[in-house]
């Protein structure tokens, strides 16, 4: 891939070339995923939990028409204030580029940039999957078919708790992607704490889960790993709750005729008003501590 359309902070520039643990994080998050002032202040704390760990964050953006990767304050002041950032996956993040526009990378264009500059690791919140009516509108998220592609080690809890958890879970196994738990048996579900689905395998003991990437990295798997990490349970909520909110705010969006990109911001914001910001909170705590834990086991895997 042609670098010069990158722009790379020189900390992390340092760090890919010394062999140092950076791990990747998306930008949707900030201009999509959380309200102003809460997604600035998501967006730092979660840099600043991978920093903790002793990791160096590396936020994935188009600013200006260049894949910014270690995005400056003006930066993410952009994305948090602007309402009109694009949200760009893998098959148009490269309109931006020609347009010299503004756009959020999601998951699937994030682990896709991330890789080809040598980022080994990526923390989000939860994943996109196999929407609840697939049947009839053939929607899934481009995340399953770039994670099925792109080698990436990813620290997420589920897949957001809006879509077909059922269906999601099985086709990552289609798509060769591996589920595995860390200090945990099931895929979480997101904004509560597990589902009823087994994951491959669970890591309690960190040494094996990085022993088992490298082993991954050896024999050349080329498809991403998931590693759930659950909410923590003092933000997690009950699943009936979840499931009663997520049929409300559909309903709504179906009289409201929004879909496509439009869905899923909306029914997580239309959730959030019924949950009384409970989960807001989940979400906010999810994503920092994905974070964490994502600093944690690159610094482990480099050591």
């Amino acid at each position: 891939m042609d670098k010069s359309y990158f722009e790379i902070s020189e900390e992390i520039k340092l760090a890919l070339k010394d062999k140092k643990p950076v791990v990747a994080l998306e930008s949707t998050l900030i201009s999509h995923g959380l309200p102003y002032p809460i997604n600035l202040n998501v967006a730092k704390s979660s840099m600043n939990a991978v920093r903790s760990s002793g990791s160096i964050p590396a936020t994935i953006a188009i600013i200006n028409g260049k894949i910014k990767v270690g995005l400056n304050n003006d930066d993410i002041n952009i994305l948090s204030q602007n309402n009109n950032i694009e949200k760009v996956s893998s098959h148009n993040f490269a309109i931006s580029i020609s347009n010299k526009s503004h756009a959020a990378t999601t998951v699937a264009s994030t682990i896709y940039l991330a890789s080809k500059i040598g980022i080994k690791f990526f923390s989000t919140g939860g994943i996109g999957g196999v929407h609840l009516d697939f049947v009839n509108t053939f929607d899934i998220s481009a995340d399953l078919i770039e994670l099925s592609k792109t080698k990436m080690n990813v620290i997420c809890s589920g897949a957001k708790s809006i879509l077909d958890l059922d269906k999601t879970f099985e086709i990552l196994e289609t798509l060769r992607i591996s589920r595995l738990g860390y200090k945990t048996n099931y895929m979480p579900g997101f904004w509560f704490y597990n589902t009823d689905k087994k994951v491959d395998h669970n890591f309690n003991d960190i040494n094996e889960l990085i022993n088992y990437l490298k082993i991954r990295d050896h024999i050349d798997q080329t498809s991403s790993v998931l590693i759930f990490n659950p909410v923590p349970k003092n933000k997690s909520i009950d699943e009936k709750l979840i499931q009663k909110w997520i049929k409300l705010s559909i309903d709504k969006a179906k009289i409201n005729s929004i879909k496509g990109k439009e869905l899923t911001p909306f029914l997580i914001k239309e959730i959030n008003k019924m949950s009384e910001n409970k989960t807001l909170e989940a979400n906010i705590e999810l994503i920092i501590n994905n974070a964490a834990l994502a600093g944690k086991l690159a610094k482990k895997y480099y050591s």
